[in-house]
């Protein structure tokens, strides 16, 4: 056999073998994709109640967001939200492919470090029309290690409503300054949206909310006993227990697919 001919089957063996590598590699690849994404519960109720090619393709963005370096737990919790209102497959995925454009947006504005919930924060608020470096004007500012997740809510409710970023940020971050806590901060931002539903310009609505929240700060709190154990509740003005933590949106799935969560799916 002459040097041209050993040279020829040399290099088919060795395209061969790099052949047989890169379905090797693939092979693992998916494997690994497939374990990480079995080890997801919010996956694995994916698969049970969307088609299988669409909880593919839901898997898809998830490791996507996975190699941005976001949880991809996030879009599948988004997912069943979806799935709990009867959304379609041809509707959701669509909704789902925006939501992950927003989580890594939301990602590359913070950086590093921010916890699940913080990160779909900060999507929602982008969602909801805060610009980017009010984003990140809130999330460098550094507030003792104050989670911020429902200062991002906050602050994109109120952009939402028609409060000026820039004055929304304030409210905010004089609210971390003062220790405010999340439940007060909700509160203080469904005060002042509902006066504008009922038709106060942004400023009278800032301003009745602030004169109410100053009149307060001298008024005892209001209690209640409870029904002969002795204890004391507190509820806020509306009612709502003070110790109820907030649920940040995409953070915890509903417990069954008929349930309804706070924060609804977007389209777009």
């Amino acid at each position: 056999m002459d040097r041209t001919s050993i040279a020829i089957r040399a290099r088919r063996r060795l395209a061969s073998l790099a052949g047989a590598l890169v379905c090797v590699g693939l092979i693992l690849g998916t494997a690994g994709t497939a374990a990480a994404q079995g080890r997801d519960a919010a996956f694995r109720r994916l698969q049970e109640n969307l088609p299988a090619d669409a909880a593919a393709r839901v898997g898809e963005i998830g490791e996507a967001l996975r190699r941005a370096g976001v949880p991809p737990g996030l879009v599948y919790r988004k997912a069943l939200e979806g799935i709990a209102k009867g959304i379609p497959p041809g509707r959701l995925l669509p909704a789902l492919r925006q939501y992950a454009g927003r989580l890594r947006e939301a990602r590359a504005i913070m950086g590093p470090g921010h916890n699940p919930a913080t990160l779909g924060a900060a999507a929602e608020a982008i969602r909801r029309g805060v610009p980017a470096d009010a984003v990140r004007s809130l999330t460098r500012t550094g507030h003792s290690g104050r989670d911020l997740a429902v200062p991002l809510i906050v602050l994109g409710e109120l952009t939402e409503a028609g409060v000026p970023t820039d004055r929304a940020l304030d409210m905010v971050s004089a609210a971390l300054n003062r220790g405010a806590r999340a439940d007060r901060m909700l509160a203080m931002s469904a005060a002042i949206r509902r006066r504008i539903r009922r038709g106060d310009s942004w400023q009278r609505a800032v301003e009745a909310v602030r004169r109410r929240a100053l009149e307060g700060s001298d008024r005892p709190s209001r209690a209640r006993p409870d029904d002969g154990g002795g204890q004391v509740r507190r509820y806020s003005p509306n009612h709502r227990q003070l110790d109820a933590a907030p649920v940040p949106p995409g953070s915890n799935p509903p417990t069954r697919l008929g349930d309804r969560h706070q924060m609804p799916v977007d389209s777009g």
